[in-house]
């Protein structure tokens, strides 16, 4: 055998051990699987001989996807217009193995799933699929259509929180619903009427009591006037004695006919001693 043929030899030699072997990328895990039997170990990023067995690449990183056009009932009984969801999520790795056995038949590539999606496997994208559905039905049914597009950020989060609990119920700890994002939340034309038919009401209502503490806040400085001046009056009242009140009389009958006098054709006329005051007036 000359020197050329064992290179063609060599070289295809080293093409089918090149064959033989799978790359796990990062953020990646694998699942080894030999005669048909699988490993219960996830394999980390690396390259892997697998001549004798077979070794599948999935996803453990972040990946997404949106539920759109959907239409829950709200709590109030209202058929939401348009109701469009980002869920986010990825897989644990150590828990790769267990779900390739338990959803062999729920794989998907991530641009299946979305749209600038990659090429990479995704597990049990369909059992997560359907309970973010139901999480988000759930959720809205328990929020008034009229108040609910004040709420999303509570929205979300009980989206979020509904699907983990749902996803933990048949796989603990396999799942992490990382984020959901409300990115569209409209209802139809009679319920966003009745949103700012609301709106305007609450605005009047709290004009109206602004005006009540106004005016309840006035008489209350009314009544304070009032009790001070009462109070005055019956100190100046109980310092008078009989002959100031005489005194204080004969001043103001005295300063009413100047008054009288000063007018050209007044005649006044005042009584003396104990006698009534008289004024006259005439030309």
């Amino acid at each position: 055998m000359n020197e050329s043929v064992l290179r063609r030899l060599a070289l295809v030699g080293m093409v089918a051990l090149l064959g033989a072997c799978t790359q796990i990328d990062t953020g990646n895990v694998g699942v080894e699987r030999t005669l048909g039997k699988v490993s219960p170990e996830a394999l980390p990023p690396g390259v892997y001989f697998s001549l004798f067995k077979t070794v599948d690449e999935f996803t453990a990183k972040e990946v997404s996807f949106q539920l759109n056009d959907m239409t829950p009932k709200s709590r109030d009984n209202l058929t939401m217009k348009d109701v469009d969801i980002d869920v986010y999520f990825k897989i644990m790795p150590a828990a790769v193995p267990g779900l390739y056995v338990k959803y062999q038949g729920d794989v998907v590539k991530h641009k299946q799933m979305t749209k600038d999606g990659t090429d990479d496997l995704v597990m049990a994208y369909s059992r997560v699929l359907r309970e973010a559905r139901e999480a988000v039905y759930k959720a809205i049914a328990q929020l008034d259509a009229t108040t609910m597009h004040t709420r999303r950020t509570e929205l979300a989060e009980m989206v979020r929180e509904g699907l983990q609990k749902e996803l933990d119920a048949n796989d603990k700890g396999a799942f992490v619903v990382t984020a959901v994002n409300v990115r569209n939340l409209l209802t139809d034309p009679a319920i966003e009427a009745a949103i700012r038919a609301r709106a305007e009401t609450d605005q009047a209502i709290e004009k109206k009591r602004k005006e009540i503490e106004l005016a309840k806040a006035e008489a209350e400085r009314l009544i304070v006037q009032a009790e001070g001046e009462a109070r005055a009056n019956q100190i100046i009242s109980a310092s008078l004695t009989p002959s100031l009140k005489e005194l204080r009389l004969a001043e103001i009958q005295r300063d009413a006919a100047i008054a009288v006098a000063g007018k050209p054709g007044n005649t006044v006329l005042l009584g003396g001693g104990g006698a009534t005051p008289l004024v006259n007036v005439g030309k």
